[in-house]
């Protein structure tokens, strides 16, 4: 059964006589296709922009002018029968300039499994694990299943092969079930008044709490906040396998950044230009965090790696460790424009007489 985008595909294309293996037009003769697109043949092209959603899937617009995206097409042209689980990237998590290992050249990206795809990380209990029945063939029929519950397997969508299910999985999804808490407790809520930039009309602003997938959440909010919010903080797992994320254990550090990657491309479509995001993390992944923000954000724009202390640090715990221990968390700090500056607030110094004032940003 063909997906969405291969249907949109074969129907663009019906008009072309010389990209067709059979006089019925069923199936597409692929190194011809593909021969004619490298070629930047002006038919093809012309029929794949005639169609939204080839458009949007297989061009971007760089300063007005629209660019195929060759790679992207051959590889969907290539591998689109296969299970949307596939992924184009090395099985390993590595140091890469996009193509080659570190050792070949000195411009780093962060290169690691599924990152080409999309990860439904749903972190609540109820989305965290799934059930299931086992049957007891020895067991009489009142007994013959038992019910077991396990880790989530994590869903990826692969952003080549899977457009359709990622195209609704981003979708914007209507928010429900309101509730208003103020000063005297929680009260129903009959009607949201916003206006179209997501202020309430005569009042001042309310905030929103959102409980949800936050994928989910972010790209619904997407339509009415993009390039509008200040400041975003981020405190996710820390990917220590004590926290509320239910890992997948045969990817456990490329499902943490393929889970990161993910939030933080929608979060930086919600800054402002003036905006800034901070994202909290401790030592077990600040180094691969750091490399994918560099390259989301690029080097330019990033601030300061700022350290906060660890929560449960005192001489007891430290006195009884083994080994180092851990004292400090970080924050990485990013703009989403290198134009960003700083409006410090400063206060006396108390603790130093060399040092007249101290900066509290």
């Amino acid at each position: 059964m063909k997906t969405g985008i291969q249907a949109e595909l074969t129907q663009a294309l019906l008009p072309h006589e010389k990209v067709w293996a059979n006089e019925e037009k069923t199936i597409l003769a692929k190194n011809i296709l593909l021969d004619l697109v490298e070629k930047t043949d002006p038919a093809i092209i012309g029929l794949l922009l005639g169609n939204d959603d080839l458009k949007r899937h297989f061009f971007v617009e760089v300063n007005g002018v629209l660019v195929f995206k060759l790679q992207d097409f051959r590889f969907f042209l290539d591998k689109h029968s296969v299970n949307n689980s596939y992924t184009k990237y090395a099985n390993r998590i590595g140091l890469t300039d996009g193509s080659r290992f570190l050792k070949d050249n000195s411009d780093i990206v962060l290169d690691f499994p599924f990152k080409d795809c999309v990860l439904n990380g749903g972190q609540s209990t109820e989305e965290g694990e799934e059930i299931y029945f086992k049957r007891n063939n020895d067991q009489s029929d009142s007994q013959l299943y038992t019910k077991l519950t396990q880790k989530r397997q994590e869903i990826f969508f692969n952003q080549t092969l899977a457009f359709d299910e990622i195209d609704r999985l981003f979708d914007a999804k209507a928010f429900s079930k309101f509730s208003r808490y103020t000063a005297d407790g929680k009260q129903a809520v009959g009607e949201i008044k916003r206006h179209s930039d997501g202020f309430l009309k005569g009042v001042p602003a309310e905030n929103l709490i959102i409980k949800g997938n936050n994928l989910i959440a972010l790209h619904s909010l997407a339509k009415q906040f993009k390039g509008k919010i200040k400041l975003i903080y981020i405190d996710p797992p820390y990917n220590t396998g004590n926290d509320g994320f239910k890992y997948n254990d045969k990817f456990n550090h490329s499902t943490w950044l393929t889970f990161m990657k993910n939030r933080l491309e929608i979060a930086k479509t919600l800054l402002a230009d003036d905006g800034v995001i901070f994202v909290q993390c401790d030592d077990n992944e600040q180094a691969y965090l750091k490399i994918l923000m560099d390259e989301l954000f690029h080097h330019r724009e990033t601030i300061v790696a700022l350290t906060s202390t660890a929560s449960g640090v005192n001489a007891v715990n430290v006195k009884r460790g083994e080994q180092m221990f851990k004292l400090k968390e970080y924050i990485l700090f990013y703009s989403k424009s290198p134009k960003f500056r700083f409006n410090p607030l400063l206060i006396k110094s108390p603790f130093n007489s060399n040092y007249k004032y101290e900066v509290i940003f």
